[in-house]
């Protein structure tokens, strides 16, 4: 940097804080528009210069230090609600799956239930064991009525 750029930035450095957020502008605007090519050395200074004018210590970040938290703790709330609202779901979905385990349970034990309670069922398995006390009515059902 030549010594006329460095009195310029002292001088800057020494004014009001808000003068030093208009010289930090003003110092990215040189550093990416100087048209100077004098090497390397000189794009590093740019370099420098820039990185120095967007340093965390800027009065910039300090007047937005309440903001950038805000969006930080909105960030960490966002984050938390939605691991937890995933979870509820996938219990949600197991629980689920387990309900229709159960229900197609429950109507295959209530099919075989009422397959071997059947009356004619119920008279081949006698038959096949030797019990004839228990037989079909050859008598047609005895109706009642209210006269």
């Amino acid at each position: 940097m030549t010594d006329k750029n460095q009195e310029e930035l002292e001088k800057k450095q020494a004014t009001a804080p808000e003068d030093q957020e208009q010289s930090g502008k003003s110092i990215i605007y040189n550093a990416l528009v100087n048209d100077e090519d004098d090497g390397e050395k000189k794009n590093i200074e740019h370099l420098k210069d820039v990185l120095q004018a967007l340093s965390i210590n800027g009065l910039w970040f300090k007047r937005q230090l309440g903001v950038l938290a805000l969006i930080l703790l909105g960030i960490i709330i966002y984050i938390s609600n939605r691991y937890q609202a995933q979870s509820e779901m996938i219990e949600e979905d197991k629980l689920h799956e387990e309900l229709q385990d159960w229900k197609y349970r429950s109507m295959t034990r209530n099919s075989e239930l009422t397959f071997r309670c059947r009356q004619s069922q119920l008279e081949e398995q006698l038959k096949a064991m030797g019990d004839s006390t228990l037989c079909s009515s050859n008598e047609p059902v005895y109706e009642l009525t209210n006269d």
